[in-house]
């Protein structure tokens, strides 16, 4: 016995030092696994283990759970299979226990089992977020799969914007514009005395942009995806473009879409084509835009080819274009029939004169060329207007022309 103390002693504080357990405790192990000090450490990490399992399940029923475990009283068994209990109340190994368990024992997966825990099989919650859940209903020969109602949809987006553009909701701001202030804005001056001099006070609201206009888009509703106004298609299936739809949903304008101004109101008109595929609309034709020049208008250049000619009469020049005394006169015969004629020069000037039924066509190129010497630097020629006739002939009467007999009107124009 007194070689058997200081081992028992040595096997206790040995047990001590491997678990942190104080000496009693480290005893009363020893004493439930019969000495053996391998076994009893295996007893207290399983209990361990099965105290953390206990913990993390909280189905367990706690009338099964003992409050204060006590090895000497009911030592777990250190595996699933478990062990034995003598009469006495000695523990059993596993090896030592009978292969068949009896119809009290516990099954197999009960709590004091580990569970197995790796790495590799680890996941995380938007993994099981990302994954398609199925749901069934039905009884025990029957079933039926269902949807899950809070998955969200492309459809169920577009059916939505369709149920909102039916009932025509009413923007947050109202339809109309907002009104215009009525009092005075900008910048002012204060009345100055004979001690302080007058001062400017700036408009404090000078550099605050006015907010930008109301802009209107287009949404089209295709078979397999929406467009914007003749833009390309977003497909149903990229699933980018589902928080898209569910922004203009919900009443939200996806600035690089719908190509609008943050903060900038736009009104969204829903067409539906639910039975068509998209097709690229062709696009649409814009008239010509820029600059041009009037038909009849000197060409560029001419002014300064004009320019260079020689000036046959300065003071002709400047009294034709000084107002409307310079208009050249013809000599008229008033004994003998006349007729009035309405020249249209090149420049948009309008000439009127009167002419004998015996003057000729030369005559009325004559009175042009008077009228506007500078005419004389480029070629031109005068026609009629309806019917548009050239009028070459300078020797024919205007009195044989079928135009003229009563009057008419004669158009310079640039070759």
């Amino acid at each position: 016995m007194s070689e058997a103390a200081p081992n028992r002693d040595a096997q206790i504080a040995e047990l001590a030092n491997l678990t942190g357990l104080d000496a009693a405790t480290a005893e009363r192990y020893l004493n439930a696994s019969n000495g053996d000090l391998g076994l009893a450490a295996t007893l207290f990490f399983d209990e361990s283990t099965e105290q953390q399992d206990a913990t993390s399940e909280p189905d367990v029923d706690m009338a099964d759970s003992d409050p204060t475990p006590d090895p000497t009283q009911n030592p777990p068994p250190p595996t699933s299979a478990g062990g034995g209990r003598t009469l006495g109340g000695a523990y059993v190994p596993p090896s030592q226990a009978p292969a068949a368990a009896s119809s009290s024992s516990r099954p197999a997966a009960g709590r004091g089992q580990p569970t197995q825990r790796g790495v590799a099989g680890a996941r995380t919650l938007r993994d099981l977020q990302s994954e398609n859940q199925d749901f069934f209903a039905g009884g025990e020969k029957s079933g039926l799969a269902v949807q899950n109602p809070n998955q969200s949809n492309p459809r169920d987006q577009i059916n939505s914007i369709l149920k909102r553009a039916r009932q025509n909701a009413p923007r947050p701001g109202g339809d109309e514009e907002p009104p215009t202030s009525s009092f005075f804005r900008g910048a002012g001056t204060t009345l100055g005395g004979d001690d302080a001099p007058s001062r400017t006070i700036p408009d404090p609201n000078a550099n605050i942009p006015a907010p930008p206009p109301r802009a209107h888009r287009e949404l089209h509703l295709w078979r397999d995806g929406f467009s914007v106004d003749d833009g390309d298609l977003f497909r149903y299936d990229d699933p980018a473009n589902a928080r898209t739809l569910e922004m203009i949903n919900t009443g939200h304008a996806p600035l690089h879409i719908l190509n609008v101004e943050h903060g900038q109101e736009v009104d969204v008109e829903v067409h539906a084509h639910k039975d068509e595929d998209y097709v690229k609309p062709k696009k649409k034709y814009v008239p010509f835009s820029g600059n041009g020049n009037r038909l009849g208008s000197p060409t560029p250049g001419a002014s300064s080819s004009a320019s260079t000619m020689p000036q046959p009469a300065s003071g002709s020049t400047a009294a034709s274009t000084s107002g409307g005394s310079a208009q050249p006169t013809v000599d008229v015969d008033s004994s003998t029939p006349t007729l009035t004629l309405q020249v249209r020069l090149g420049d948009g000037t309008r000439l009127s004169s009167r002419f004998n039924t015996t003057h000729t066509i030369g005559d009325v190129y004559d009175f042009v060329d008077r009228a506007r010497p500078d005419s004389q630097g480029r070629q031109w020629a005068l026609m009629t207007t309806f019917p548009s006739k050239e009028l070459t002939d300078k020797s024919q009467v205007l009195g044989d022309i079928a135009e003229f007999k009563r009057g008419g009107v004669v158009v310079q124009k640039w070759k």
